[in-house]
């Protein structure tokens, strides 16, 4: 089977669903669905692209795992209103044909642990925010390796609900030049930014209140930290040459 059309009466895609189905090259998501199941399509190795409609609110763990023909991935604005979604755990580890994926005028987006982990193709992550408004609470979290040896990614673009980036969370993206934070962010994991090498300079927001001790371990060309909470990384390795300013 190599495209399959989901019926607008269902809400969710169950676990399992079209797992391992190597045939499938498209598949056709209705509003209507607000959960993408547990290894929903993990394996489907032909399957070329996914357009998720902004029903979706949580894309399940390993939910697109090893889909490796996948190419970008998209989730279209809705009303102009800000919408959850969590991507869980491993959701699309090992797409290693992956190239983009945009999430316009994303919510409250947690991002699991590996979720990208080994898109060794994958170019730019953007999901922002519509607006000027800052989110309160909480927040949520940026999973530890979430985009770990993802050696393309050169942009990418978090949202204003993510308040901590995990450990090792964009170590060894090799080629990520640009990267705008949140508006409110307090902590960056260990080794998170480990072996950026293209990295030169970054600004992070004034909220941080801990930066891990490796967190720009072997980032060569990093000259430049805009911060002004210097408190934040009193327990912070940086080679002598970056400038915290």
């Amino acid at each position: 089977m190599e495209s399959a059309v989901i019926a607008n009466t269902v809400s969710r895609i169950k676990d399992y669903a079209f797992k391992g189905d190597t045939e499938l090259k498209s598949i056709s998501i209705p509003n209507s669905i607000v959960e993408i199941g547990v290894e929903a399509f993990s394996g489907c190795s032909s399957l070329e692209s996914i357009i998720i409609p902004p029903s979706v609110e949580r894309i399940g763990t390993a939910a697109f795992l090893n889909c490796t023909n996948l190419k970008y991935v998209i989730v279209p604005s809705f009303d102009n209103k800000a919408k959850d979604i969590f991507i869980f755990p491993r959701a699309f580890s090992g797409c290693h044909s992956l190239e983009f994926v945009l999430i316009p005028n994303s919510g409250c987006i947690a991002i699991g642990e590996s979720a990208f982990h080994y898109c060794t193709k994958l170019k730019s992550f953007v999901a922002y925010n519509c607006g000027d408004a800052v989110m309160t609470g909480m927040g949520s979290c940026l999973g530890p390796f979430a985009f770990f040896y993802c050696g393309e990614l050169e942009l990418v673009v978090l949202p204003d609900s993510i308040r901590h980036i995990g450990a090792c969370a964009f170590a060894l993206c090799k080629k990520l030049e640009h990267i705008v934070l949140p508006k409110v962010l307090w902590t960056i994991g260990e080794l998170a930014f480990r072996t950026c090498e293209s990295l030169e300079s970054i600004e992070i927001p004034d909220t941080i209140f801990s930066v891990g001790k490796d967190a720009f371990m072997k980032c060569p060309s990093l000259k430049t930290i805009k911060c002004s909470s210097l408190a934040a990384f009193a327990g912070t390795r940086l080679r002598k040459a970056i400038k915290i300013v």
